[in-house]
């Protein structure tokens, strides 16, 4: 008995999530990849707010050290006066002199012993605190200070070796804290690619172009296969099948597409589209040397959400020849870009625009005068030393400019 082989008309199980499971995938990648740069964010600004409070009390060490050559120096001067005009001064300025010199000799003393690398110098301006505290300042004659001066002197120089010394190491810190910081970013922004990378594969190469692949390897085994005894309806159905998941995914697509280019309300341009359009125009303007036009049209009322449906609507219906491209940018705000279009073009376009809005006799509300619209015209040659949000920039003038004057009516950039 000839046992004859059937081919398995069984579709293997699909992995494609359709159009809902996409988006719950993608607002679950937007939310880790929101999560991650929070995290780096925030022990980027750790990592700074450590290294900031470090090198404040390595500029408060270098103050103070500062501060204290400064004290030793006025104790130099002192000291050298009180010996040259011992004689001339009485008893009771040479004891103030004295009294203010211990003083400052006390500080002197507080802040050394702060630091760990003058504990040296600590013992010599302790000893010179204890010379002067039993200096009197009674005696005729001048007590012996070449040898306190020349100390005082030696401790001057030892602060600032220190002093140096400390710059140094501060440098040396300072340096290791900026390469620590500069590793961290770079570890950041990888750590970043890589799980952007592996959200987009689990997003759209796992529930997208795995299927399409595997879609692909299968119409080649149909191909490739002699049809022998087995049923051309089989091979048709399997086809069929695949055809209808090669549909399915094209129509998922299209809609992803077709949703980040359009504004949900109006089905126009998006602020999104807008700006990649105005980008492309503006760059083919700069090579071809052509002038390129704006035109901000903003309602004088405001509306609701079917009136500016209506408004996109009859705007749409608007006879503008050439290329041109309405786009919603804003609530009330439409925009309209006329790629290779001269100045005065523009301005007998908007001027049409606001006699066609007028008699298209549209209500903001039920008992609301005639809506009316305001027109900001912008028209420039693109250059490569100018980005192309100048053209929107001018065009904003423009309708503030049209705003200004009442509204219904339309305004170039330089009027």
């Amino acid at each position: 008995m000839d046992c004859q082989t059937r081919p398995n008309t069984q579709t293997p199980r699909s992995t494609s999530l359709g159009l809902p499971g996409i988006r719950s995938r993608l607002l679950l990648s937007f939310f880790l990849l929101a999560g991650l740069i929070v995290f780096f964010g925030g022990a980027s600004l750790w990592v700074m707010e450590r290294t900031g409070k470090a090198h404040i009390a390595e500029l408060q060490d270098q103050k103070l050290l500062l501060q204290t050559i400064k004290a030793n120096q006025m104790q130099h001067l002192a000291l050298l006066k009180l010996k040259n005009n011992w004689p001339t001064y009485p008893s009771n300025e040479r004891e103030a002199i004295l009294d203010e010199t211990r003083q400052r000799q006390q500080q002197i003393i507080t802040t050394l012993s702060q630091f760990t690398l003058a504990a040296k110098e600590y013992d010599e301006a302790l000893a010179l605190g204890q010379q002067l505290s039993v200096m009197s300042g009674q005696p005729l004659r001048a007590p012996h200070m070449t040898g306190m001066i020349s100390a005082i002197d030696n401790l001057s120089l030892r602060l600032s070796g220190i002093g140096l010394t400390h710059l140094d190491a501060q440098a040396q810190k300072n340096s290791k804290s900026l390469m620590q910081t500069l590793l961290w970013l770079v570890l950041g922004s990888l750590a970043l690619i890589v799980l952007s990378q592996t959200v987009a594969w689990a997003v759209l190469g796992r529930h997208l172009l795995k299927p399409l692949l595997q879609t692909s390897h299968k119409l080649s085994e149909l191909a490739e296969q002699n049809f022998g005894g087995n049923s051309p309806n089989a091979v048709n159905r399997e086809t069929l099948k695949i055809n209808h998941a090669l549909l399915s995914l094209e129509a998922q697509m299209s809609a992803l597409t077709s949703e980040q280019q359009q504004d949900e309300l109006t089905g126009l341009y998006n602020r999104r589209s807008f700006n990649q359009l105005l980008k492309q125009a503006w760059h083919k303007a700069v090579v071809k040397q052509h002038r390129i036009g704006l035109l901000l049209i903003q309602s004088d009322q405001a509306i609701a959400s079917e009136t500016l449906l209506h408004l996109a609507q009859r705007l749409l219906d608007f006879d503008v020849s050439g290329e041109h491209f309405l786009a919603r940018l804003q609530q009330s705000q439409l925009a309209l870009l006329l790629p290779d279009r001269d100045p005065e073009a523009c301005i007998r376009i908007a001027q049409s625009l606001n006699q066609f809005v007028l008699a298209a006799n549209l209500r903001a509300k039920a008992q609301s005068p005639r809506l009316t619209v305001s027109i900001g015209v912008a028209n420039i040659q693109p250059a490569r030393q100018l980005g192309w949000d100048t053209l929107v920039f001018q065009a904003e003038e423009a309708l503030l400019s049209a705003q200004n004057r009442g509204g219904n009516c339309s305004a170039g950039a330089n009027q």
